[in-house]
C-alpha cells in the first residue's frame, strides 16, 4: 500500500510538472524577457539622467565659482591699479628734476602712469562698435610703441653717454607729451563711442 501511495504521489508530481511545462508558452517567455529588458533599460536611463544632471549641476557650480573668483580678482586688480596711480600722481607732484637721476625717476613714474591709463583703456569691455574698434586698437598699439620708445630713451639716458642730459631731457619730455596726448585721444575715442545708458 505504501508503495502504491508513493508511486501515486510521484506520478501526480510528474503530471503536475508536465502540466506546468506544457502550460508555459515560449511567446510568454519572450514577452517577459522583453518586459524585463525594457525595465532594465529604463532603470539605466534614469541613473544616467541623474548622473548627467549631477554633473551639470557640479559644472554650473564650478563655473559660477570661477566667475566669482575672476570678478574678485579684477576688482582687486582695479584697486591695486587705482592705488598705484594715486601714488604715482602724488609722487609726480613733489618729484624733483634737478639732477639726471631725479629726472629719470620722475620720467619713469610719468611713463608708468601713462602705461596704466593705456592698460585701463585696453581692459575696457568691447563696447565700441566694430567699425571704431579698429581705430581704438590701432591707437593702443601706437601708445605701446611710443611707451617703448620713451623707456628706451630713459634707459639710454641712464647710461653714460656723451649727449648732455639737458638735451636728452627735452627729447624725453617731448616723447612723454606725445604719449600723453595719444592716451588722452584714445581715451576720448573710447568714451565717445560708448553707447548711452
Amino acid at each position: 500500500m505504501m508503495l502504491y501511495r508513493t508511486a501515486s504521489l510521484i506520478s501526480s508530481m510528474t503530471a503536475a510538472a508536465l502540466v506546468i511545462a506544457c502550460d508555459r508558452n515560449p511567446g510568454e517567455d519572450a514577452v517577459q524577457a522583453r518586459k524585463e529588458a525594457q525595465e532594465e533599460i529604463a532603470r539605466i536611463q534614469r541613473e544616467a539622467d541623474q548622473k548627467i544632471a549631477e554633473a551639470r549641476r557640479e559644472a554650473e557650480e564650478k563655473i559660477a565659482e570661477a566667475r566669482k573668483e575672476a570678478r574678485e580678482e579684477r576688482a582687486d586688480a582695479r584697486k591695486d591699479v587705482a592705488e598705484e596711480r594715486r601714488e604715482l600722481q602724488e609722487a609726480l607732484k613733489s618729484a624733483r628734476q634737478d639732477t639726471k637721476e631725479e629726472y629719470i625717476e620722475y620720467a619713469r613714474k610719468r611713463a608708468r602712469l601713462l602705461e596704466l591709463r593705456a592698460a585701463e583703456l585696453k581692459a575696457q569691455p568691447p563696447t565700441v562698435p566694430a567699425a571704431d574698434r579698429g581705430n581704438v586698437d590701432q591707437a593702443l598699439r601706437e601708445i605701446e610703441a611710443k611707451h617703448r620708445e620713451v623707456i628706451g630713451a630713459l634707459n639710454e639716458l641712464g647710461k653714460d653717454t656723451k649727449q648732455p642730459w639737458s638735451s636728452a631731457k627735452v627729447e624725453i619730455d617731448r616723447k612723454l607729451s606725445e604719449l600723453e596726448q595719444r592716451v588722452d585721444a584714445a581715451g576720448g575715442a573710447a568714451n565717445a563711442t560708448k553707447p548711452a545708458r
